[in-house]
């Protein structure tokens, strides 16, 4: 399937451009893949787009993986209902982890720790 774009002039670059009937197809096909969308948990970092994680959640995708507090908070003002942060947080990120925790309370959010210190670090501040 060829798709084309009638006026690239009034197009900023770089540029998310997004075709909903090819991102829905995709998603569908993941989950016949998986056979269960409840099995998946696609990571946000291409898109950051909170319309296609709108297309996945409408899918029934409930769980999505991210690597930054700025995808994560996307993903909870999308009403994403399980985000994983996966990147061990350290030092200033532990703190605006919990703040954006404490904002979105309707979102279970969970991320990685890989070591003593950031376990002890997170501990102290939760």
């Amino acid at each position: 399937m060829l798709l084309s774009i009638n006026d690239t002039d009034n197009i900023d670059s770089p540029a998310l451009i997004v075709f909903p009937d090819i991102i829905k197809k995709n998603i569908s096909r993941a989950i016949d893949m998986v056979g269960d969308a409840n099995r998946l948990r696609p990571h946000v970092k291409t898109h950051k787009s909170p319309n296609v994680t709108r297309l996945m959640l409408d899918a029934g995708i409930s769980k999505f993986k991210c690597a930054t507090i700025a995808e994560a908070e996307m993903l909870a003002q999308a009403e994403a209902p399980d985000v994983l942060l996966a990147y061990p947080l350290m030092g200033p990120k532990t703190r605006r982890f919990v703040e954006l925790v404490k904002s979105f309370p309707k979102t279970k959010f969970s991320c990685l720790i890989d070591h003593i210190s950031s376990a002890k670090n997170a501990e102290e501040i939760f």
